[in-house]
């Protein structure tokens, strides 16, 4: 970006503001400790219901396998959307009891990069990724 019409100062200082705005922003590294606890919060949860698991694992291959074979089934996409809903909504209620006991700010965060990490199809609805 060139701009000749501003005076040397105020150039740098534009200058400075856009090499800022092009510059990736930093990512704090997540506390081990609590990554660890969250992971084990969402290990304990889908031990216990693994069905809820298996079953939204299981329609949205179906879905997915419907659509790329060119047969595309509306409901079959809704099963498998209702399904990731349900699991989505357990890991809700196990992100607020870890945020309530962990801290707000980065407990949720630590929570959050672990679903993603564990299960990247299941991102949480609001959360920080």
């Amino acid at each position: 970006m060139r701009l000749r019409s501003f005076p040397g100062a105020i150039k740098r200082a534009l200058g400075r503001l856009a090499s800022r705005a092009r510059r990736p922003a930093k990512v704090l590294a997540p506390d081990p400790a609590l990554s660890s606890l969250a992971a084990s919060a969402i290990e304990d949860y889908a031990e216990a219901h693994a069905t809820l698991f298996e079953r939204a694992e299981r329609l949205g291959e179906k879905a997915e396998r419907l659509v790329i074979s060119g047969m595309p089934s509306e409901s079959a996409s809704n099963r498998a959307e209702r399904a990731r809903r349900e699991v989505q909504a357990g890991l809700a209620a196990v992100r607020a009891s870890f945020v309530e006991s962990a801290g707000a700010g980065e407990g949720g965060r630590a929570f959050d990069r672990e679903v993603e990490r564990q299960y990247p199809s299941l991102a949480l609805p609001g959360s920080d990724f």
